[in-house]
């Protein structure tokens, strides 16, 4: 018995307090990085059954699919920004002061 508990206590003691430092708490540390990276991956949604949003939008088993034509008239009206040539008057601001009403300080 009094073997077992030398041999226990030397055991812990090259655990806590051993050549490589504080084995445990290095232990301990992989076993928390481990555990979120596990519980990021159970997290993480399904794979798209697509390739593309082009490709889901004209998809037959879509409930309500998109023509293509219309996808890309779409997303032209998102890229294309107005001139200010043709921009109607009375939406321009008069100065800084009309642009920064409302707006909250950081100060």
């Amino acid at each position: 018995m009094v073997e077992f508990i030398v041999v226990l206590v030397f055991g812990v003691m090259v655990l806590t307090i051993g050549p490589g430092g504080d084995v445990l708490l290095d232990l301990l540390a992989m076993l928390n990085d481990k555990y979120q990276g596990y519980s990021y991956a159970v997290s993480l949604s399904e794979l798209p059954s697509h390739d593309s949003l082009g490709a889901y939008l004209i998809d037959n088993d879509v409930v309500d699919p998109i023509d293509p034509n219309d996808l890309v008239n779409e997303i032209n009206s998102y890229l294309n920004f107005p001139s200010l040539d043709t921009f109607p008057e009375d939406l321009m601001p008069d100065g800084p002061e009309d642009i920064l009403d409302g707006m909250t300080s950081f100060f």
